[in-house]
């Protein structure tokens, strides 16, 4: 099959969403698809060994890294000569307009994806808005594609109502690199792992505060691996609490296993998770999880980990109990790892090959 993906941003060093585009892309290739990448000019290592057209494109201030695409006088003339059997728009943002209006001037199959939470688009622009601009974007950028695809049961009840009873709809999780798939080690190391963006949304205030409680209490080291806006008042807030925190900085992707097996468990907090990749990803190396019962976390973590309320005493109790209690730790071990196995990239990239032969049979 020929496949033109259109995304804003096409990078390595950003969130869960644009990982999962270059995955994809790069998957799909490696099984024989041709596929052209449509996306901004701000592309890094993830381009390599890709067909890319790059659109012109500006930094969005407000977002860090974040790049919004236009639209140019080469764009038809070189869909016409790569000629895709589907085109399939990430996110419903300025490239999955471009992609919206290119497909149906060609009269080509389109499909859609999804990764955000309505709240994030408020979060990050209009601060009045509780999410409404996103719902009501996903849910026209939805009626006129012809398949529309969320990353978990939870994101598609958030937008369902908002696309319509005839919207054909469906849900594939994101893959994990067989890479991550290892035999865990427990350790004893005392160790705590957050892997996320720096971001407001992934609630790392009250992971410091959880992690000051459990280091008032046992032994315990705290590692943050990620790069992003907040790390600087992070890294204050993580001084004025007393927390012993290290601040890794960004790892690259093939580096993370590594990272991964070198913990005793992931702590994550973020309370707005439309799938939330690396709890797969620390999941498929062992790792047990502690995380919220919020978003799609419970989706994603099932018996895989220790689920809590947005209270720092119950977080932290757990934390100290599977950092105290090996045999727990190991049980919770061996159920991640056999729940990371519904997420692998193999699946993901077979599941879209379904949804485009779909399209193409239309």
């Amino acid at each position: 099959m020929r496949i033109a993906l259109f995304t804003d941003n096409f990078r390595e060093d950003m969130g869960g969403g644009t990982r999962i585009v270059v995955d994809l892309a790069r998957g799909l290739k490696e099984r024989g698809h041709d596929v052209l990448v449509v996306t901004g000019q701000f592309v890094d290592g993830a381009g390599r060994g890709l067909d890319l057209l790059k659109l012109p494109s500006l930094r969005i201030p407000l977002y860090d890294k974040a790049e919004m695409v236009f639209p140019c006088p080469d764009l038809i003339k070189r869909l016409r000569e790569f000629d895709p059997d589907v085109i399939h728009f990430h996110e419903p943002f300025t490239a999955g307009l471009i992609a919206l209006i290119a497909g149906k001037a060609l009269k080509k199959g389109i499909v859609g994806s999804v990764y955000i939470d309505p709240r994030h688009l408020s979060r990050y622009s209009l601060r009045i808005d509780r999410g409404g601009i996103a719902k009501a974007l996903v849910g026209f950028m939805g009626r006129q594609a012809s398949r529309t695809i969320f990353i978990s049961e939870y994101q598609q009840n958030t937008y369902r109502r908002f696309l319509g009873k005839r919207t054909p709809v469906r849900v594939i999780y994101p893959g994990v690199p067989d890479v991550f798939f290892r035999k865990r080690v427990c350790l004893d190391s005392g160790r705590v792992i957050t892997v996320c963006r720096l971001a407001p949304e992934k609630n790392l205030r009250f992971a410091l505060r959880v992690m000051a409680e459990v280091q008032r209490r046992v032994d315990a080291e705290y590692i943050i691996v990620g790069d992003g806006p907040e790390r600087d008042k992070l890294e204050k807030y993580a001084r004025r609490l007393g927390v012993e925190v290290t601040f890794l900085g960004r790892v690259k992707r093939e580096d993370l296993p590594a990272v991964y097996s070198d913990a005793d468990l992931f702590l994550l907090l973020s309370k707005t998770e439309t799938f939330g990749l690396v709890f797969a990803e620390a999941m498929a190396c062992g790792l047990p999880v502690v995380a919220l019962r919020r978003g799609a976390v419970p989706e994603v973590v099932g018996d895989g980990g220790v689920l809590c309320g947005e209270e720092v005493k119950e977080v932290a109790d757990a934390v100290i109990r599977l950092l105290k209690d090996r045999p727990l730790r190991e049980r919770l071990s061996e159920k991640a790892r056999r729940r990371a196995l519904r997420f692998t990239l193999k699946r993901f990239l077979e599941d879209h090959e379904g949804v485009y032969r779909e399209v193409i049979n239309i």
